[in-house]
């Protein structure tokens, strides 16, 4: 079975027609991770069957909890924002089922202007090359390479990128080519040149070992 494990914290009932498919699934189950903010959206996933599991704390402690919860054998993170393909489910089994001890999809925006795509382009040919992607992308994993590799850490950003890291050292990492659509709300709020310098000053800070509080004031500085 795969636990498709998603987190929301103030999210509008789009999610709900997004992600309830899951719940319906065969050998799948929906296990979302409610940091609180959205009680009408959390009680319509619930009414669609997921399992809600209530967490406070950084994104990273939130997906750890709703995975401690999860039962399937697979684990397919996801974010509220992001729409899956359509044949996650059988793309994530077949990766793993290949030799891979975690995946992710290719990146597309909502947005198909040019610099959007451009981002996009650039965010996979990374992924590709480094075998490094990022949450976005939706990460999937075997339930026992998630506890191996030391599980989502209680990180405000770069969770992500610290798990993957680490699932890394563990064996193959593979990109498929179905693609995870995704929202471009932030590079259209802060503008994207701006957020994507904000998101390389980000990285450069998490290899250069910079605390986590700090980067996260660099990502979202009104926050």
């Amino acid at each position: 079975m795969i636990s498709v494990i998603v987190p929301i914290r103030n999210e509008g009932p789009e999610v709900v027609a997004r992600f309830a498919r899951f719940a319906r699934a065969d050998g799948a189950e929906l296990v979302v991770a409610d940091g609180g903010g959205s009680p009408e959206t959390a009680a319509a996933l619930a009414a669609a069957g997921a399992r809600l599991v209530s967490a406070d704390g950084s994104r990273g402690r939130r997906l750890d909890c709703a995975a401690r919860e999860a039962q399937g054998e697979i684990f397919l993170f996801l974010h509220a924002d992001s729409r899956p393909p359509e044949n996650a489910l059988e793309a994530a089994r077949q990766a793993l089922g290949n030799g891979a001890v975690a995946g992710a999809f290719s990146l597309a925006y909502e947005d198909p202007s040019f610099g959007m795509r451009w981002i996009a382009w650039w965010a996979n040919a990374r992924s590709r090359v480094l075998k490094i992607p990022f949450g976005d992308q939706g990460l999937f994993c075997r339930k026992e390479d998630y506890e191996r590799a030391g599980r989502f850490r209680d990180m405000p950003v770069c969770d992500d990128l610290d798990l993957v890291r680490r699932l890394k050292r563990l064996g193959p990492v593979a990109i498929r080519r179905e693609e995870v659509v995704t929202s471009a709300r932030r590079y259209r709020e802060t503008g994207a040149l701006r957020q994507v310098l904000r998101n390389w000053r980000v990285l450069i800070g998490y290899f250069a070992g910079i605390a986590p509080e700090t980067l996260a004031r660099w990502y979202s500085p009104r926050a």
